[in-house]
């Protein structure tokens, strides 16, 4: 990925706008705007306000605009397979439901542990959500459970979903991707299963 695509996608993450990073960081936003467009190669000092601003390593950011050399080659760089998933799917984790090629992880996740983490592309609505829509790619850590108000994909009755999971008391709530959207109370006759908490949203261009 280039780094002006790469910068838009660690703003988003961190649910900031531009022009709050130029409150954070003293970088006009229609500065960013240009760097995020590619239209602008971000100098090593802009690179380092914003890993401050995004939260991650500067070397990282270097590294990928081509002021340092590359720290391992695309051959050997850490990949997950990316799953083809539809919400009415199961079992999924199958091999013919790998898409063709592997994804990269993004910067900041390499160095932490990829064993459990694989990745989908969002194919329908069930699947979007608040800044998640049809073919952005989902990276997720595989685990059962997840703290209040993460994000995760879900299993409920034999569709698969994201939803936001809160908890309250011993009562599981679901909250789908619009306010206006009915909370889905979790029952014990449900079938219900977290799959994995959404780690990263790499969103298509």
């Amino acid at each position: 990925m280039k780094i002006g695509p790469y910068l838009k996608e660690l703003r988003l993450t961190n649910n900031l706008t531009t022009k709050q990073v130029e409150i954070k960081t003293g970088i006009s936003n229609s500065y960013i705007s240009l760097i995020e467009r590619s239209q602008r190669k971000p100098s090593a000092e802009i690179l380092s306000k914003l890993a401050k601003a995004y939260k991650v390593k500067t070397e990282n950011l270097l590294r990928l605009a081509g002021y340092l050399p590359p720290e391992k080659t695309e051959d050997n760089a850490p990949s997950i397979p990316i799953y083809h998933i539809i919400s009415t799917q199961k079992p999924f984790f199958i091999a013919e439901n790998i898409e063709e090629g592997y994804g990269l992880l993004p910067l900041n996740l390499e160095t932490s542990s990829i064993k459990n983490l694989f990745a989908i592309r969002v194919k329908d609505k069930s699947m979007t959500h608040k800044k998640i829509e049809e073919g952005d790619i989902l990276i997720i850590r595989k685990q059962s459970e997840v703290d209040s108000q993460a994000l995760a994909l879900i299993l409920l009755n034999n569709k698969i979903a994201v939803k936001r999971v809160i908890k309250q008391n011993k009562y599981l709530i679901l909250q789908g991707a619009n306010l206006e959207d009915l909370p889905i109370l979790v029952q014990e006759s449900d079938e219900f299963e977290i799959i994995g908490k959404i780690e990263w949203v790499i969103h298509k261009f």
